[in-house]
Order: C-alpha cells, then sequence, then structure tokens
C-alpha cells in the first residue's frame, strides 16, 4: 500500500527553483536514500513532507491525507531530525529525549524506560544531566536522533543523521537505522555519506538542480552509471602521463605520489591499462575492483553537472 505521495511538488523562491515537478510514490516498509549535492532540493524536500515550508504547487499526501501546515495528526504520523539544532535546549540530554516520547503519547513509565535505553545505547548516560546547549555538535546530533526514535511513528525523516560523528558511532547509528526497519514504517533519510547508507538503503532517489534524477535500488544505480571499473594503478614514472589520459575520458582522478585512481567505463579501463602496460616500466602494480554504489553516484553527478533547473517562463 502506497502511504506517502509527492504530487508534482514545487518550491520556488524569487526567481529560483528549489525543487520543480517531484512526483514520488514511497510504501510501506522500505528505507529511502535521498542524495545528491548541497542545494539541490533535499531538505527542501523533507520540509516540505512535515510541512515546514508550504509548495509553490503540488501536494504531499500522506494515506491519501493532504499534509496541511501545523496540523496536529502530521505531526502523530511523522517523526522528523532537521540538520539545525533542537528547540529542547534548555532542557537536560534526559529531560529532552523522555519529553520527545511524552509528546508522542508514551506513558511516563514506558517513556522513561526507553529513554534509559537509548542513553546506554548511543553513550550519552554520562552526558544525561547535561543541559543540550552546551554539548558538542556530534554529541547534539547524537540526542536529535535518540529524540526521533524514542517514539519512532509511521514515518521517519533523517536528514543528514550521522552529520558531525565519529568513524564508530556513525556506524552504530547505521545498524539502529536498520533495526527501525518495519513493515509499517517508512524511513526516508538524506545523506551525503553514500558509501555509508548503502549498508541500508532499499530505494536511492538522487536529486539534481532541484529535480529526481534517479529513482530505484541500489544495484540499478550501478546500472544506470554504466558498467564501471574502479582502478588503482601504481606507476613507476610519470604519473602524468596516466592523468593526461584519464582527462580525454573525463573520469574522476585521484592521485596519492606514484598511486592514481580512478573510476571509468570498463571497455574504456581495460583499453587503457592495455596501453599503459605496454610501455615498460610505465606500471608497477594494477588492483581492480567493482564500484561501489558511491563511484556510481559520483560518476552520475558528473554527468548531469551542466544541467540546470529552468526557470518559470509565461504561459
Amino acid at each position: 500500500m502506497t502511504v506517502l505521495e509527492f504530487d508534482q511538488l514545487s518550491k520556488r523562491y524569487g526567481k529560483v527553483w528549489a525543487n520543480r515537478d517531484i512526483s514520488v510514490r514511497i510504501d510501506l516498509g522500505s528505507i529511502v536514500g535521498l542524495l545528491g549535492p548541497n542545494g539541490a532540493g533535499k531538505t527542501t524536500l523533507l520540509r516540505q513532507l512535515v510541512g515546514l515550508t508550504r509548495p509553490t504547487t503540488g501536494k504531499v499526501r500522506i494515506g491519501g491525507r493532504l499534509v496541511v501546515p501545523g496540523k496536529r495528526w502530521v505531526k502523530q504520523i511523522i517523526s522528523y531530525l532537521p540538520q539545525h539544532p533542537l528547540a529542547l535546549g534548555d532542557l537536560t540530554v534526559e529531560e529532552a529525549i523522555r519529553s520527545s516520547a511524552l509528546l508522542r503519547g508514551q506513558s511516563w513509565r514506558d517513556a522513561d524506560a526507553h529513554t534509559q535505553e537509548l542513553l546506554e545505547m548511543l553513550d550519552l548516560a554520562p552526558l544525561r544531566r547535561r543541559q543540550v546547549a552546551r554539548l558538542s555538535g556530534g554529541e547534539h546530533r547524537l540526542v536529535g536522533i535518540a529524540s526521533v526514535v524514542v517514539a519512532p511513528t509511521p514515518i521517519v525523516a533523517l536528514d543528514e543523521p550521522t552529520n558531525e560523528l565519529d568513524p564508530l558511532m556513525r556506524h552504530r547509528v547505521w545498524d539502529f537505522i536498520q533495526n527501525l526497519r518495519h513493515p509499517e514504517r517508512i524511513i526516508l533519510l538524506v545523506s551525503h555519506n553514500v558509501l555509508e547508507a548503502e549498508q541500508v538503503l532499499d530505494r536511492v532517489l538522487i536529486m539534481s538542480h532541484g529535480r529526481i534524477r534517479h529513482d530505484g535500488s541500489p544495484q540499478s544505480l550501478r546500472q544506470d552509471a554504466g558498467d564501471l571499473l574502479k582502478v588503482a594503478v601504481t606507476v613507476g614514472h610519470d604519473p602524468q602521463r596516466l592523468e593526461g589520459d584519464l582527462a580525454s575520458l573525463g573520469a574522476e582522478i585521484r592521485r596519492h605520489g606514484l598511486l592514481v585512481e580512478f573510476t571509468a567505463l570498463r571497455v574504456e579501463a581495460l583499453a587503457l591499462l592495455a596501453r599503459w602496460l605496454a610501455d615498460p616500466g610505465l606500471v608497477e602494480g594494477v588492483t581492480i575492483n567493482e564500484p561501489s554504489l558511491e563511484d556510481a553516484y559520483l560518476t552520475l553527478r558528473q554527468q548531469w553537472a551542466g544541467d540546470t533547473l529552468p526557470e518559470e517562463t509565461s504561459s
């Protein structure tokens, strides 16, 4: 059953479109990643979902019901983690998490039990008495996540949930998001960390210049990017020679001394390797891997880099 629908959704600020003609249906039981560069319209879309930003045109429906800003039922159905600091800065960490559970209708007993559990799981127990406004950026983020998941709703919207977290805690949060998966729940998350998000995503929506440019499984994203190879070449001399050849392909190049890494179409990558290997002493080592979701994503982003979102034309 489809419970979340964006119908021809657009938002314009003056002559600038934050997003344009977004039409997407999302079913229960899925974790959906919303990816794209800064300014692509991802945060605007989440704010339109929760009723914080009123669309210029189009509608958002949940279970066929129109989302209208300020309606109590919207807050009861959607848990939202924004990019910006919480509004509970005057409370302690423990009070902020427990209050979020109480506001979503949990009994005091359940709210407190779930709060204590999250304090331990997210390493927040030593900070339980500290005021939220005095936390570091990463600590603040963890309290925000705890406040959202302490009483998960049918729709959970997370805007950059792992932003400012150290690697160990990011891994723990992704596991936590995976455990939120439920047949009667949608999780919609914005992330720039494609490599980590890949572990939990069922579906990938990529936005570019305010439009949805890809909608499908992680595997379909790789297919859209083409038959790619990820190659690392260690050279004995003249790494500029490799960079010059790769520049003609438009491939993204990463160089670390005599190590040159790139991702390119399989047929082009193999043709270049054959040419380089025929030059005695040029190549000392080669490593070839299948591309990650991040590699495919970056390849498509490069293809869309020159696109623009047209201004509205008068009829």
